[in-house]
């Protein structure tokens, strides 16, 4: 199985670097003709490698993908995976808002700054940096149709925002265990103008047992509820049933085993396999 190819990026809007972590599919060198869709990831160091991951766990997603390819006859994807800040900084990358809640509910003591708000820059980083020159290096299948973005926690929150802030880039968005309940209403007031004349995939999933502070009794039903309350949105704005999925999982909590585990469907559903 191929591993990834990972090298530091310029990130521009930003004033910073990052890692960016790409993975293509065993065929890629083979069926040197083929032009393949790419999934933007969040969180790229815990997508791929055990020794990079932040808590030891991964999502698998390479293994996941030459899975379906083998079982499914799908020909593959290349994912393209973007290494999170450190700290409170990936909180700040992760929402272009300001947060309404983080502070009340994660308790992570008196700051002297706001926390988000940078999430628009990284957008754009995505967006104009990022995605040209993995469509200039790889062989991409660069349309809309063929590019989605996916992550989870803060990663299927600023999915969220990119899936609706740009929908002539995004087709397929999965938001997974989404921290709506950071910046809830900025993300609802964001998906309220969803782009109705293009269709976009929108995979939403919780688990009943998700918690970002043990001190919060209730914070899985702020998960779950905020998960609810995104599909009842996007139903409510007129977007197809068939193009929202919402699964929660009974039991699953925070943590990339149980991402791992949802990530195969996820995928097969978003691409339609």
């Amino acid at each position: 199985m191929n591993t990834p190819e990972i090298f530091t990026m310029d990130m521009p809007q930003l004033k910073k670097i990052r890692n960016i972590r790409v993975w293509t599919p065993s065929n890629y060198a083979i069926e040197i003709s083929r032009r393949y869709p790419v999934l933007y990831m969040h969180d790229g160091q815990n997508l791929f490698d055990r020794a990079t991951a932040s808590y030891g766990e991964i999502w698998d997603v390479h293994t996941a993908v030459e899975k379906i390819m083998v079982e499914k006859g799908f020909p593959g994807v290349i994912i393209v995976g973007i290494d999170n800040a450190p700290g409170l900084e990936r909180l700040d990358e992760y929402s272009p808002w300001i947060t309404e809640r983080v502070n009340e509910l994660k308790e992570l003591g008196q700051f002297t700054r706001d926390i988000g708000g940078e999430g628009v820059y990284y957008g754009e980083f995505l967006v104009d940096t990022l995605k040209p020159f993995i469509d200039q290096k790889y062989r991409t299948l660069p349309d809309r149709d063929n590019t989605g973005v996916a992550g989870s926690s803060m990663g299927g929150f600023i999915s969220l925002y990119l899936g609706a802030a740009y929908p002539k880039i995004f087709s397929k968005v999965g938001a997974f265990s989404t921290a709506a309940w950071f910046a809830d209403q900025a993300l609802k007031a964001q998906l309220d103008k969803i782009d109705q004349t293009v269709r976009t995939r929108w995979y939403l999933d919780i688990g009943t047992e998700e918690t970002s502070n043990q001190n919060v009794t209730d914070f899985n039903k702020l998960y779950v509820d905020g998960s609810l309350a995104i599909e009842r949105q996007l139903l409510d704005l007129g977007v197809p049933r068939e193009d929202v999925k919402l699964v929660i999982e009974e039991g699953a909590k925070h943590f990339e085993t149980a991402w791992a585990r949802r990530f195969p469907s996820a995928f097969e559903w978003l691409f339609e396999i």
